[in-house]
């Protein structure tokens, strides 16, 4: 994907003129840096940023490297959410990209995207697939549907600087749900961190010497399926060992974990939403990053 376009391009994209582009770049509503020429550029990023906060809809969503067809002002409610849930069982990829895409040009916030959309839309498939109203190939397709979309929002949308603060997260191992632990990747990237996602179905031994090797200064597991539980409690209060040891505190979350679960297992803050994920990411920008607080103080942070 294009990452400078000139005036020219963003103007055409949007549908303004060129002198008006240039005056929005003047008030400092688009960020532009300058070419070793002297010529004004601007990273699609921040266009796209502009369009969000602004109520101009996308003329031409190809110059900007998004999908053709998108840029239509939406708003979620439950007509949206039945559309996407009824495109996502059809395996429509075209027509829930731009329902996603739609919905986050128009402002909507990454967070409410996940907790208001995509998580009810997948609870609402697999229910229908345990009652066989969706076959098993029908709700893995959509699984897959929706992280090409997630994929693809990384690109357009969450860029994150070169110093930003790195996050890891995984899956433990014998869970295969990366739907839950994508979105989170997301949500963080939102936010200004470099969140890097390690896999699904990661070994606890190898989820510590990443840990140990890249030093982040958060990590984060979701847990949708725990295949053996002394395994996984013996595991995920290693990784928090190593975690600790480094000063980075951890961050749990998923279906799986019950109350009495989390009683055995040690981290230094649960989320039950990814607004829950925002809250504690936005905690630690707050104190820079440094010092880390005692992992018994970071325990508080979320309510358990």
């Amino acid at each position: 994907m294009q990452k400078l376009i000139s005036p020219r391009q963003a103007a055409r994209a949007i549908g303004v003129s060129e002198s008006t582009l240039k005056r929005w770049c003047d008030q400092g509503l688009i960020r532009t840096t300058k070419t070793a020429g002297g010529h004004r550029r601007m990273e699609v990023e921040a266009v796209v940023q502009f369009l969000r906060e602004s109520d101009h809809e996308v003329v031409e969503p190809e110059l900007l490297g998004l999908p053709a067809g998108v840029g239509a002002s939406l708003t979620l409610d439950s007509s949206v959410s039945e559309s996407l849930l009824e495109a996502l069982i059809a395996g429509e990829d075209v027509l829930s990209r731009k329902l996603v895409f739609d919905l986050l040009l128009s402002g909507l916030p990454i967070t409410a995207l996940c907790d208001d959309l995509l998580t009810p839309v997948f609870h609402r498939i697999g229910e229908k697939w345990s009652c066989g109203d969706v076959a098993i190939y029908q709700e893995r397709r959509a699984c897959e549907v929706c992280l090409r979309i997630l994929h693809e929002l990384r690109r357009t949308f969450h860029r994150v600087a070169a110093d930003a603060p790195l996050a890891v997260g995984a899956t433990p191992e014998g869970d295969i749900y990366s739907l839950p632990v994508c979105m989170a990747e997301q949500v963080l990237r939102s936010f200004g961190w470099n969140a890097t996602l390690l896999g699904s179905g990661l070994p606890a031994e190898t989820l510590e010497l990443a840990v140990s090797e890249t030093r982040p200064q958060l990590v984060w597991i979701s847990v949708s399926h725990i295949e053996d539980e002394r395994r996984f409690v013996d595991g995920v209060n290693r990784v928090f060992a190593t975690a600790d040891r480094i000063g980075s505190p951890l961050i749990i979350g998923g279906r799986a974990l019950t109350p009495q679960l989390r009683k055995r297992i040690q981290f230094s803050a649960h989320g039950e939403t990814f607004r829950d994920l925002e809250r504690f990411a936005r905690s630690l920008h707050r104190t820079d990053l440094s010092p880390t607080p005692p992992a018994d103080q970071l325990h508080d942070e979320l309510p358990q």
